[in-house]
């Protein structure tokens, strides 16, 4: 624990080093991806509607959230309706595509790798 007299607390919040790392994965550029072991999903009114929000645990153990928008990527939230906790999932930023409505929208491929447990899955 620290001593409260050998704390800083004067430079804080003009210090960047202070401030916590996002933990929301960001697809920034085409190319960008991000692969983990899938652990959750969970839904959320995001600011620009709902979302299917999904935890991966990336391989130096942290967990990173990657959200969907269920207007623009209904196919992937579909495809990953198949995903079972465990499985390796992946996102990759494929490219920007034309909506028709001034703004573009970013086309996201997913790949799901079963977990290794003999089960069989339905197709």
């Amino acid at each position: 624990m620290t001593d409260f007299d050998d704390a800083n607390f004067d430079d804080v919040w003009d210090d960047d080093s202070t401030k916590p790392q996002s933990n929301w994965f960001a697809f920034e550029k085409v190319g960008d991806n991000v692969s983990g072991i899938f652990i959750e999903m969970f839904e959320k009114e995001g600011s620009f509607g709902p979302q299917h929000v999904y935890v991966l645990k990336l391989k130096n153990g942290e967990e990173t959230n990657v959200a969907l928008k269920d207007t623009t990527h209904k196919v992937q939230i579909g495809q990953l309706k198949r995903a079972l906790i465990g499985d390796v999932i992946a996102f990759r930023f494929k490219e920007l595509v034309d909506t028709g409505k001034g703004n573009k929208a970013k086309s996201i491929e997913i790949r799901i790798r079963p977990k290794a447990t003999g089960e069989v899955r339905e197709e």
